[in-house]
C-alpha cells in the first residue's frame, strides 16, 4: 500500500537515499499501517484512543502515508464511532495531512500533496455531508475541528467547495447559524469560512443577506468594539460585508431598503475620548478603511445607476455624508486614510446636486474660514503633500463637478474681473492657475490642467468665457496682459526651447487642456490661429524624427491639437484655413506619417488603461508616471477618426463646426448623423469580416477532421502493415498530426479574432445609440426653445390686448366728454348707439355745417373700432392716430371741432432685426493685476466697455 501511496503522488525512495534514512522510512510506514489495523480492529476504547493520538502526532512528518493508509479509516471512525474524543482527533487528523502550513520541511513531497488529499476527500459528497452534520453537534471539541477541517478544504479547493455546499441541504444556513454561538473562536472560525465561501459565488453570497446575514455581522461588530476600538474580528466582518456586497445588485438593493444605511452612520461617531480620536492606531486605520470601502462600493460609478441614486440620497438623508466631511477635517488622520476619504466624499457626492450643495457649504476651521474645496486644492498643489493625497483631491473636484454646470461656471467665474475694486479672497480660479503654471512641480502642473479641462468640457460657454482670462505677465520690467490660451502656448515654446523648466508631464497636461479647450469651440480655435507662432510650433512637434518614447507622444498629442484645429476650424483666419492646415501638414508631415503619430496614441499601453479605468484616484501609479486622462481618451477616440478621415477627403461633410460659428457651420444634428453612419460603416465592415472568419473557420475545421480520418486510417494501417511500412505510415501519421495542430491553432487565432470583432461591433452599437439619445436630447431642447418664445409672443399679444382695451375705455370717456360740450354749445345730441353704427368712415357729408362734422366724428371713430374688414395691426394703428389727434386738441376751444379730421391710413411697421447683444471687441481684463492693484484696477474697469445686458453676466 505505501508503494501504491509513492507512486500515486510522484514520491518515492531514491537509490540516492541513505540506508539509515530508508530504514527509518520503512519503519514509519510500517508504524501507521500496524496503527491503522489496531484502530480497526481493537475492542478496547483506550486502545483506539491511544491507536489515534499517535497517527495524529505522525500525521505531520509522515502526511503522504497518513493519507494514503489512514483517510479511509478516518472517515469510518467519523461516521461509526460515538465517542467525541475519538472523532475530534479523527478530524484534527484530517486537519492535519490537508494543511499546507503543518507540513514539516522535505524536498520529497509535492507541492500541491495537500490540495490532492482534498480532492480526494470532497470527491465524495457523502465526505462533505458528514462535516456539515457534525455542525449540529454542540460538543465544543467536536464543533470546533468540524469547523477547522472545513475552514481547511475550503481554502484549498475554494471553488469546488463553493458548489458543494450549494448541493448540501441547509448547507450555508448551518455556517450562518454559528454566528450566533456563545464561543467565540468557533464564531470567529465561522467568519472566515463565510469569507471564504463568499469571495467569488453569488448564490452563496444572496443565501447568507436573506439569512439574516447583515444583522448577525453588524451584532458582532457592536459587540466587539465598533470600528474605533474592535479588533480583527470587526476587520473580518467589514470583509464578510464587502463580499457581500461587491458587485451583487440583489444584495445592494436589500441592503438600501432594509435600512442598514442607518447603522453605519454610527459606526462614524468620533466624538469620544481625545486619546481614542487622536490615536490612530494601524487596526482602527484598517478598520476604518474597510468601512469607507464598504461606502464607496454602493456609489461606485461602475454600479447599477438607480442604487447609486438611491444611495446617495440614503447617505444625505441619514446624515453620513456630513460625518464623512466631519472625518476630513479631523486631526491626526493618516494620510492613506485621508485619501481614501477624500474620494469616498467624491464617489457619494459625484452627480447628486444636493448632495454637491452639501459639499459647497462646508467651511474649514482657519483663519478666516475657507470653503473645503478651496482647503483641498490648497493641498493638491502643495508639492510636500504626498501623490496619492493630491491625486484624490483631483478625484474629489472632478466628482464636485460632475453633471454640475453651475458650479462650473462658478469655477471660471473666478477668474473673471469683478465689480469691487477691493482685494478678493484667494479662490478656486487662482489656485488652479497658480498650479497650473508652477516651475519645477510637474505633479501641479498635471493635476491643475487635468482640473480645468475638466471645468470647460463639453461647455462652449464655459471654454468662450475661459478666453477674457488675461495674465499679467513680466517682461522687461513691464507688465503684459496675456490670455490663458496663449500663455500655455507660451509655455510649451519655452520649454522647447530650455529657457525655463517644464517637465515632460507638464507639456501633455497643457496639451490635452488646449485640446479639451479646442474641441467642439471654433471661438478658442479663432483666438489660438490668430497667434501665428502657435501652428509653427505644432508643426515642429509633429514633424519630429525621433523615436524616443516620450518624443513619440509628444509628436501624436501636438498632430491631435492640429487635427482639432481643422476639425473645427470657422475658415475666419486667412492664413490657416482648413485647406491651408491641410496642405501644411502634407508638406511638412505627409498624410501617412501624420496617421500613424495619432495611432501610436491609441495603441499606447498607458491610453488603453486610462480608457479603461475611469477613476483614477484608484490607478496605482507613480508621480513620473503620469500621462493620459481619462476624459482626454474619451475625447481622443471620438474625434481620431474624424481628423483622419477629413486628411482622406472621405466626407468633406464630416468637418464639424460649433453651433455659433459662421453660416457654413454644420449642425450639431447632422455632426452626430455623420457619426452614426461612420460606425455604421465601420460596423458594416466587420460584419463582412466575421462571415469571412466563420467560412474560413468552417474550412479550417473540415479540413482538420478530414486529416483526423486519414490519420485514423494511417494508424489502422500501420498497425498490420510491415516494420518499414510502418514505419513510414507513422512518418505520415506525425505530419497529418502537425498539421492538424497548426490548423487548430489557427482555428483558435480565427475564433479569437472573431470574438473581439464582435466586441468591437457592440461597442459601435452602443455608440451609436448614445448618439442617438443625444439627438433626441438636442430636438427636445430645441423644443423648449421654440416653446418659451412662443409663450414670450403670446404673452406680448396680451399686453397689446390689454394696452387697446385701455385706449378703447379712454375713448369712451373723451365721447362722453365730446357730447357734453356739444350739449353745452346747444347743439342736439342723439343717445341711440344703434343710429352711430350705420354711418360709414366714406360717407361723412363734407357740407360746411360745424353741427354735422361734429355729430360724424364719434361715429367715425365707431366704425373704425368696429369695422371686421381692417386688420387688428390696422385698427391699433388707427386708434392710436386717432389718439394722438384728439388728446393733441382737446386743450383747443370748442371751435377747433370744425378742423377735426380723421387719419385712415394704417401706418407703417418696424420689423425687427437680429441683434447681435455680445459685444466682441470687449477688453480682456488683467485678472492678477486686480487681485493685486485694487486702484489700477478701478480705472481699468472704467475704460472698459460696458457689455451689453443679454451678455453673460459673470464679472
Amino acid at each position: 500500500m505505501s508503494f501504491f501511496g509513492s507512486k500515486l503522488f510522484g514520491y518515492g525512495t531514491g537509490s540516492s537515499t541513505s540506508g539509515s534514512n530508508a530504514e527509518s522510512s520503512l519503519t514509519g510506514v510500517e508504524t501507521i499501517e500496524r496503527l491503522c489495523d489496531r484502530l480497526q480492529s481493537s475492542l478496547l476504547i483506550e486502545d483506539r484512543h491511544d491507536a489515534l493520538k499517535t497517527i495524529k502526532s505522525l500525521s505531520k512528518k509522515y502526511k503522504l502515508e497518513v493519507g494514503t493508509q489512514a483517510m479511509h479509516v478516518l472517515i469510518d471512525v467519523i461516521k461509526q464511532s460515538t465517542d467525541p474524543e475519538l472523532i475530534s482527533l479523527s478530524l484534527d487528523t484530517l486537519c492535519n495531512i490537508m494543511n499546507p502550513s503543518e507540513t514539516e520541511q522535505s524536498s520529497h513531497l509535492p507541492a500541491d500533496l495537500c490540495t490532492q488529499f482534498t480532492e480526494m476527500f470532497i470527491k465524495d459528497l457523502a465526505n462533505l455531508t458528514l462535516m456539515f452534520d457534525l455542525l449540529d453537534e454542540f460538543e465544543f471539541q467536536i464543533r470546533w475541528s468540524s469547523v477547522k477541517l472545513i475552514n481547511q478544504l475550503i481554502l484549498n479547493q475554494s471553488e469546488q467547495l463553493q458548489d458543494k455546499v450549494l448541493q448540501i441541504p441547509r448547507g450555508v444556513s448551518r455556517i450562518i447559524d454559528l454566528l450566533s454561538d456563545s464561543r467565540e473562536i468557533i464564531r470567529n472560525d465561522a467568519i472566515l469560512i463565510l469569507n471564504n465561501l463568499t469571495k467569488t459565488n453569488a448564490n452563496i453570497q444572496k443565501i447568507i443577506a436573506f439569512e439574516s446575514g447583515f444583522d448577525r455581522i453588524m451584532e458582532i461588530i457592536e459587540g466587539e468594539g465598533s470600528v474605533l476600538d474592535g479588533g480583527v474580528i470587526v476587520e473580518d466582518c467589514f470583509n464578510l460585508l464587502l463580499n457581500l456586497l461587491q458587485k451583487n445588485y440583489s444584495n445592494q438593493s436589500f441592503f438600501k431598503e432594509a435600512n442598514y444605511i442607518k447603522k453605519i452612520c454610527k459606526y462614524f461617531e468620533l466624538s469620544g475620548s481625545d486619546d481614542s480620536a487622536t490615536n490612530w492606531t494601524q487596526q482602527k486605520t484598517t478598520n476604518l478603511s474597510l468601512l469607507l470601502r464598504l461606502i464607496q462600493c454602493l456609489v461606485a460609478p461602475n454600479n447599477q445607476q438607480q442604487i447609486i441614486i438611491d444611495c446617495q440620497k440614503a447617505y444625505n438623508h441619514f446624515g453620513l455624508l456630513h460625518r464623512l466631511c466631519v472625518l476630513l477635517t479631523w486631526p491626526g488622520v493618516p494620510s492613506d486614510l485621508l485619501s481614501q476619504a477624500i474620494c469616498t466624499v467624491g464617489e457619494v457626492i459625484r452627480g447628486n446636486e444636493a448632495n454637491q450643495l452639501l459639499f459647497s457649504t462646508v467651511m474649514m476651521q482657519s483663519n478666516p474660514p475657507r470653503p473645503i474645496i478651496t482647503i483641498l486644492l490648497l493641498s493638491m498643489i502643495n508639492e510636500k503633500q504626498p501623490f496619492h493625497l493630491r491625486s484624490s483631491i483631483l478625484y474629489c473636484f472632478e466628482c464636485f463637478l460632475y453633471k454640475n454646470e453651475e458650479k462650473k461656471a462658478q469655477v471660471i467665474e473666478t477668474l473673471l474681473p469683478k465689480e469691487t475694486g477691493g482685494i478678493s479672497d484667494i479662490n478656486t480660479g487662482q489656485i488652479l492657475c497658480t498650479g497650473l503654471f508652477a516651475p519645477n512641480d510637474f505633479v501641479s502642473n498635471w493635476l491643475c490642467a487635468v482640473a480645468l479641462a475638466h471645468t470647460i468640457s463639453n461647455s462652449n460657454t464655459l471654454k468662450e468665457q475661459l478666453l477674457r482670462v488675461q495674465l499679467a505677465i513680466n517682461t522687461q520690467d513691464k507688465i503684459q496682459a496675456v490670455s490663458l490660451l496663449q500663455q500655455c502656448m507660451n509655455i510649451l515654446s519655452e520649454s522647447s526651447n530650455n529657457t525655463i523648466n517644464y517637465q515632460f508631464q507638464s507639456k501633455i497636461s497643457i496639451l490635452m487642456l488646449i485640446s479639451t479647450w479646442l474641441s467642439g469651440c471654433p471661438a478658442a480655435v479663432n483666438v489660438f490661429l490668430s497667434n501665428e507662432q502657435n501652428i509653427p510650433y505644432l508643426i515642429s512637434q509633429a514633424s519630429a524624427t525621433d523615436t524616443e518614447e516620450k518624443s513619440l507622444i509628444m509628436q501624436g498629442v501636438s498632430s491631435f491639437c492640429l487635427g482639432l484645429s481643422m476639425l473645427y476650424n470657422s475658415e475666419q483666419i486667412d492664413a490657416f484655413t482648413a485647406e491651408k492646415l491641410k496642405d501644411i501638414i502634407m508638406k511638412r508631415i505627409g498624410i501617412e506619417q501624420f496617421e500613424q503619430k495619432l495611432e501610436y496614441i491609441s495603441q499606447h499601453e498607458a491610453y488603453t488603461k486610462t480608457l479603461k479605468q475611469p477613476k483614477f484616484a484608484f490607478i496605482s501609479v507613480k508621480p513620473n508616471d503620469l500621462l493620459f486622462d481619462y476624459e482626454f481618451t474619451r475625447l481622443y477616440k471620438s474625434n481620431e477618426t474624424l481628423v483622419i478621415n477629413l486628411l482622406k477627403n472621405k466626407k468633406k461633410e464630416e468637418r464639424r463646426d460649433s453651433n455659433c460659428s459662421t453660416d457654413s457651420r454644420v449642425s450639431l444634428d447632422q455632426q452626430n448623423a455623420l457619426i452614426i453612419n461612420q460606425y455604421k460603416q465601420l460596423i458594416r465592415e466587420q460584419d463582412a469580416k466575421i462571415k469571412e472568419q466563420q467560412q474560413l473557420n468552417q474550412t479550417l475545421t473540415k479540413t482538420c477532421s478530414q486529416l483526423q480520418v486519414n490519420m485514423q486510417e494511417l494508424m489502422a494501417k500501420s498497425g498490420r502493415s510491415s516494420p518499414p511500412e510502418k514505419l513510414q505510415y507513422e512518418t505520415r501519421i506525425n505530419q497529418l498530426e502537425v498539421k492538424c495542430n497548426l490548423l487548430e491553432e489557427k482555428c483558435a487565432e480565427q475564433e479569437d479574432e472573431l470574438c473581439k470583432l464582435q466586441r468591437e461591433k457592440g461597442i459601435f452599437e452602443e455608440t451609436i445609440n448614445n448618439l442617438k439619445t443625444m439627438d433626441k436630447n438636442t430636438e427636445v431642447l430645441e423644443l423648449r426653445f421654440e416653446n418659451s418664445q412662443l409663450k414670450s409672443e403670446l404673452s406680448q399679444i396680451n399686453q397689446d390686448q390689454e394696452n387697446l382695451l385701455t385706449l378703447l375705455q379712454e375713448m369712451e370717456d373723451k365721447l362722453k366728454n365730446y357730447k357734453k360740450l356739444l350739449k353745452q354749445h346747444g347743439e342736439g345730441v342723439s343717445d341711440d348707439e344703434d343710429e352711430s353704427d350705420e354711418i360709414e368712415p366714406n360717407k361723412i357729408n363734407q357740407s360746411d355745417d360745424s353741427c354735422e362734422k361734429n355729430q360724424d366724428i364719434p361715429n367715425n371713430i365707431h366704425s373704425i373700432i368696429d369695422s371686421k374688414d381692417t386688420s387688428s395691426n390696422e385698427s391699433n394703428l388707427l386708434l392710436n392716430n386717432n389718439y394722438m389727434n384728439e388728446s393733441s386738441e382737446a386743450d383747443n376751444s370748442a371751435s377747433s371741432f370744425d378742423q377735426f379730421k380723421i387719419e385712415s391710413q394704417p401706418l407703417a411697421i418696424p420689423t425687427g432685426e437680429n441683434v447681435d447683444l455680445v459685444t466682441s471687441d470687449v477688453k480682456p481684463f488683467n485678472f492678477l493685476q486686480y487681485f493685486n492693484k485694487p486702484i489700477q484696477s478701478e480705472q481699468f474697469i472704467h475704460n472698459q466697455k460696458k457689455p451689453s445686458g443679454d451678455e453673460l453676466d459673470l464679472m
